[in-house]
């Protein structure tokens, strides 16, 4: 081989091992962001995780207040309203969460918290499993439709720490629990994002209205306001208030 194909050869030989050494940098240098990045807690998960025991349950019984009082409200008449504070909110989701989603917490979900801030509802939990511990987040928005009890539910923002996450097998997973788990929800694609359109069944046990439709929702200043009518023509009296979601990939009569 001549001396100048040995040199070319050389060249080409450290170019390559340039590049892969280059390369491995970059995904190093990759994945520490990445690892990194998920390590991070929004401030709203941190605030609401850092409540003592005390004011937990205050706000629990403060919540248990409220829902007295709705339903007293309820047995006066048809209309209804309620608000919930976040403190309130979050006391009764770390209260009920070990026993209604049991199928969350054998997948490493754990610690969920909510906050309201500007119109909309960021929801938290820290999610844990080989190779990760990091706070998986959310943004959510409200608005009714014409349906009785179909909520168009938002979601957007999502992310694991401060890495952002694609919403696709999210949506994914949530259609397979919800199946699962017997709760109607189904999805309008929009430019936007997805929809979740979640169905709230008039009548359930649990709940201290029956039957129950919900007109108004409204997420202000850290409360949770609801109001709507109870009673068998509920349902046929319907009038929502505020925002209407207008279905874009979705049918209404697909529920019918």
């Amino acid at each position: 081989m001549s001396r100048a194909k040995k040199i070319m050869k050389s060249r080409w030989l450290w170019a390559g091992f340039s590049l892969a050494a280059v390369s491995g940098v970059a995904v190093c240098g990759a994945s520490w962001w990445a690892v990194a990045q998920s390590q991070q807690v929004p401030d709203f998960y941190k605030r609401a995780r850092s409540q003592s025991q005390a004011n937990v349950e205050i706000a629990r019984n403060q919540f248990q207040h409220d829902v007295e009082q709705v339903r007293k409200q309820s047995l006066r008449g048809g209309f209804w309203k309620a608000s919930f504070g976040e403190d309130e909110i979050n006391a009764w989701v770390q209260s009920e969460f070990p026993e209604r989603f049991e199928r969350l917490l054998a997948h490493g979900v754990t610690e969920p918290a909510i906050a309201i801030e500007n119109g909309e509802l960021f929801a938290a939990a820290r999610y844990v499993s080989s190779g990760w511990d990091t706070v998986i987040s959310c943004r959510l928005s409200v608005e009714m439709t014409e349906e009785p009890n179909l909520l168009a539910i938002a979601l957007s923002d999502l992310k694991a720490g401060a890495l952002p996450l694609p919403l696709e097998p999210f949506v994914r997973k949530i259609s397979k629990e919800a199946a699962i788990g017997d709760l109607d929800i189904r999805w309008d694609f929009t430019q936007d994002g997805p929809i979740a359109l979640v169905k709230i069944p008039q009548e359930d046990p649990r709940f201290v209205i029956k039957p129950l439709v919900i007109e108004s929702i409204n997420l202000i200043a850290g409360q949770l306001q609801l109001d709507g009518r109870g009673g068998q023509d509920a349902a046929n009296e319907y009038q929502p208030r505020g925002p209407l979601h207008r279905f874009v990939s979705y049918r209404t009569r697909e529920i019918q």
